[in-house]
């Protein structure tokens, strides 16, 4: 895949459409989830069940997405009614919604790393570190910039608004560039740069006095972990939100990619190449918390604090009180920049597609998904329980969509989809590894009846309450009502939807 072929939408290189799918895979969940997780399922044992996670979930699902772009050069509406018929349009268009109905929140994660990188760059740890107590302050900051609609008679955070618009806005306008002058482009060099910053701070970390800690809290094996349900649900858990297996946006990518590109080769290198990312993230935030902490208690009072109580304000004031913390601050957060815009631009360029696919020009497509991602963001940007809903609702509902995935395998042919576009592209040929996806609907069961009890124990009584939203921010209901009114409005659309979807990436 050397030359770019005529005719069609493509990727220039293999390397461009690696490093795209790898920057889609890359996010937040690797950076700051990761070592969340790691921390709070006990070390090694954990790490070890994600990678058996990886290779019975996320390389089937990735290698199914994978083929249903390549095969039919549509999204995800476009490819379920031309692999399964015209009734199954509204299938496809769900799984592209979810992960729209992602992005219009994820944006927001962005908006908040890049008024980090703001605060860091005029000054803001200078202030941490001389304020009488470092901690109020990065909580304080934390608070007014982003929680304001959260506390007592608080006003939407009307901050964080204004940034997430700023991150939506620079997404879209790499979209509108296109896949080679936009998306390619910079996938190119920001997924690089993570890695790159990831093993500077990985190395700048381990010097670190009190560092050794951490390394041997997280590489320690208890081999009673691996009898413990919860360290499995967790890894596979992980596995899907990190690999981005299951979302639908491989599929897309694929689209672009070369008629003799290798899906399961690829699907493997990704998978992988994406945990090592997030193994990286973990040797940078595991050992720094416990390094920079007062106590091993204390840090792990730090790891338990949230994705955000972590990255914005313990992180930062941690790194505001040891010497080169400035320096450590603006390649971690550098890195989340990378990852997180990565992963949105991925999000756009998916609800652009599908309308590309309904006929709609790319300038079209990515001004009204952009529109789109501001006006339904900006509900999650002003109040975080309306962020922390969204995020529960699509995260848990992106098990559906992996469950979709294997009903169009099996529906299709799990032997005929690997005889006709697997097996005969491939250089690796594994073809018990393609079959495991046939485990999915064992393995949703198993994953999503779990979230969906756990959240039924988080408000026994009224578990199946939905609104207000902000106070049932979790619950079953929620989820269910969300879920329902988007395929209810799908498939009430499936006819005009199937009808206007005939314009595919043709690739000579």
């Amino acid at each position: 895949m050397s030359d770019i072929k005529k005719g069609g939408d493509q990727f220039t290189s293999r390397w461009g459409l690696l490093c795209t799918v790898l920057g889609m895979a890359v996010g937040t969940g690797n950076i700051w989830r990761f070592p969340r997780e790691v921390a709070g399922q006990n070390g090694g044992a954990f790490i070890i069940a994600t990678f058996l996670a990886i290779i019975i979930w996320a390389v089937p699902l990735i290698t199914a997405e994978s083929i249903f772009g390549k095969k039919t050069r549509m999204a995800n509406a476009g490819a379920f009614k031309v692999l399964l018929g015209e009734k199954w349009t509204w299938m496809g268009a769900f799984c592209g919604m979810c992960c729209i109905m992602i992005g219009a929140y994820y944006g927001v994660v962005l908006g908040w790393v890049m008024r980090y990188l703001y605060l860091i760059a005029t000054g803001f740890l200078s202030q941490v570190a001389t304020a009488p107590d470092g901690m109020a302050l990065t909580t304080e900051t934390w608070n007014n910039f982003a929680m304001t609609a959260t506390l007592e008679g608080g006003a939407p955070s009307w901050g964080a608004v204004y940034w997430f618009w700023a991150a939506a806005i620079i997404a879209g306008v790499i979209i509108w560039r296109g896949v080679q002058g936009g998306v390619e482009k910079a996938n190119k060099i920001m997924i690089p740069a993570v890695f790159v910053l990831l093993i500077v701070l990985v190395i700048r970390v381990a010097m670190l006095p009190g560092a050794k800690a951490g390394f041997e809290y997280m590489f320690h094996i208890d081999w009673a972990d691996f009898g413990k349900p919860d360290i499995w649900l967790h890894a596979f858990t992980q596995a899907a939100w990190s690999t981005g297996a299951g979302w639908g946006m491989f599929h897309v990518f694929f689209v672009y990619s070369a008629k003799d590109e290798d899906v399961q080769l690829n699907a493997f290198t990704v998978a992988f190449g994406d945990t090592s990312a997030a193994m990286l993230a973990g040797m940078v935030v595991l050992p720094a918390v416990f390094a920079l902490s007062p106590s091993p208690e204390a840090a792990m009072e730090a790891m338990g604090s949230g994705n955000n109580g972590l990255t914005f304000i313990n992180l930062t004031n941690l790194f505001a009180h040891t010497a080169g913390g400035t320096v450590l601050a603006v390649f971690f957060f550098l890195a989340l920049f990378s990852a997180a815009l990565s992963s949105l631009i991925a999000m756009v360029e998916l609800g652009c597609r599908n309308l590309m696919d309904m006929g709609f020009t790319r300038a079209k497509g990515t001004f009204l998904t952009t529109a789109f991602f501001i006006v339904v963001g900006s509900f999650s940007a002003a109040n975080n329980n309306i962020f922390e809903n969204q995020d529960m609702v699509w995260g848990v509902g992106l098990l559906i969509v992996g469950l979709f995935y294997w009903f169009g395998v099996w529906k299709y042919g799990v032997d005929k989809l690997w005889d006709e576009d697997v097996n005969p592209c491939s250089d690796i040929h594994i073809k018990w590894m393609w079959k495991c996806i046939m485990l999915f609907p064992i393995l949703f069961i198993a994953t999503f009846g779990w979230w969906v009890w756990q959240a039924a124990t988080w408000y026994p009584g009224e578990w199946y309450r939905f609104w207000p939203i902000t106070k049932y921010v979790y619950t079953p209901g929620v989820m269910i009502v969300e879920w329902a009114v988007v395929l209810f409005i799908l498939f009430i659309f499936n006819n005009i939807m199937a009808k206007r979807l005939v314009h595919s990436n043709k690739i000579d």
